[in-house]
């Protein structure tokens, strides 16, 4: 993984943020509006460490914070449209990254890792083994 992300952030749209941030950033970005406490249990760190990364985007304009009507204690995390736009671009750097590092390979190992991703996608949340 780190090879990979030393890869991507070569690319311009990697260049400001850390891959922490960009973890924080991609959870908030798929799900919308999300608890700090949720993101924090998700990427197994403590609630100070997504305090910190949250202001650091909310900073660079890519994060609003906001209270949660039902519980005025709760802090969520919204996406900004620029946000958004970030979080699809770091993604398509990364996946273009990690095509960069596959297409070497023969193919008999290109299909081994592709099986071995689909295999490891039951570990990513909402995700279910197909079998």
């Amino acid at each position: 993984m780190r090879h990979l992300v030393a890869h991507a952030r070569r690319r311009r749209a990697w260049k400001q943020l850390t891959f922490q941030q960009y973890n924080v950033l991609r959870i908030i970005h798929a799900e919308g509006a999300i608890p700090q406490a949720e993101i924090a249990r998700r990427l197994l760190v403590s609630a100070p460490v997504v305090t910190r990364l949250a202001g650091s985007l909310v900073e660079a304009g890519l994060v609003e914070r906001g209270r949660d009507p039902k519980d005025r204690r709760t802090v969520r995390l919204v996406p900004t449209a620029i946000g958004r736009r970030r979080a699809a671009a770091m993604r398509r750097d990364l996946m273009a990254a990690a095509t960069e590092l596959i297409e070497p390979l023969p193919e008999e190992r290109r299909a081994a890792v592709a099986s071995a991703l689909d295999e490891l996608q039951v570990l990513l949340p909402g995700r279910r083994a197909t079998r």
